[in-house]
């Protein structure tokens, strides 16, 4: 009888256990619609693998970080938002783009972000990421 005991108790436990680890990542910042595209042909340094800050976007129009994941017509692209996460408390800062274009770092705190995951090197923050679908030569930047 014990041992029908403990193992109910083991399937409930392992039935249990499951749901209450799985959290979700939590916005990194409050919700701000993002709703905007860029042209390929005008902005063709995304094609050659550089990152650019689309100024007067995301939130506090901080801007919004377009990073290309490829080369070429065929280059996939992620999309983050400028803002640093480390003191969403106080006034917020925007992240530079760093000279290799495969990072980002904060001015003020300079945490310094990955931006092919969008996590910080030390990966206890992230910057918030964006919707990016591609028709044609036009990319659309859209809140998820």
């Amino acid at each position: 009888m014990k041992s029908r005991t403990v193992f109910v108790l083991f399937l409930l436990l392992s039935a249990i256990v499951p749901f209450s680890c799985a959290k979700e990542d939590e916005p990194a910042l409050p919700y701000v619609k993002v709703d905007f595209y860029v042209n390929l042909l005008v902005y063709s340094d995304l094609q050659n693998g550089k990152s650019l800050i689309k100024e007067h976007e995301g939130y506090n129009r901080n801007g919004v970080i377009i990073v290309p994941t490829g080369y070429g017509p065929d280059a996939e692209f992620r999309a983050y938002d400028a803002t640093c996460t480390r003191n969403t408390s106080e006034e917020t800062t925007a992240v530079k783009l760093d000279r290799n274009n495969a990072t980002a770092t904060c001015p003020k705190c300079k945490t310094v972000y990955n931006l092919l995951n969008g996590y910080a090197v030390d990966q206890t923050f992230h910057l918030q990421e964006y919707a990016v679908r591609r028709s044609g030569n036009n990319l659309y930047i859209t809140t998820y």
